[in-house]
């Protein structure tokens, strides 16, 4: 039986969901937004700061832990933090619209410098701008 937390109208604002699928069972833990990336480069060391709660979900939003049989099953043990770390290093991080939209432009910005650094207008002999590039 799994451990259910209380149910409420909480919403997850302040969450980062890594998500692992593994022995057809869908793993989930809980972090900061930008901790995990931080982690993920070396930068953050401390896996209490990158994790909100040091512990495996079936589903973070309904607040459902996963059991140790599935742990046993999917990771070959039930200690939390080992899980949670596999969890972090191998699973996709569910980022929020907002992140999404932050990434596309800022990756769109990289290219349109990249663009603008490389053309010259034929006409003036000058450098074409970043706001000509993405205009264009």
């Amino acid at each position: 039986m799994s451990l259910k937390q209380p149910m409420g109208q909480k919403v997850l604002t302040n969450v980062s969901v890594v998500r692992l699928k593994k022995a057809n069972t869908k793993f989930e833990i809980a972090a900061y937004p930008n901790m995990v990336s931080a982690w993920r480069n070396g930068v953050e060391k401390d896996i209490d700061s990158v994790l909100q709660m040091d512990r495996v979900y079936k589903d973070v939003e309904r607040g459902e832990y996963a059991s140790s049989k599935d742990l046993k099953k999917a990771f070959g043990t039930t200690e939390q933090a080992e899980v949670c770390k596999e969890i972090l290093s191998k699973g996709e991080i569910q980022l929020s619209e907002k992140e999404r939209a932050a990434q596309a432009d800022s990756l769109l910005k990289e290219i349109c410098t990249w663009i603008a650094d490389k053309c010259v207008n034929t006409h003036s002999k000058r450098p074409v701008t970043i706001g000509i590039v993405e205009r264009a």
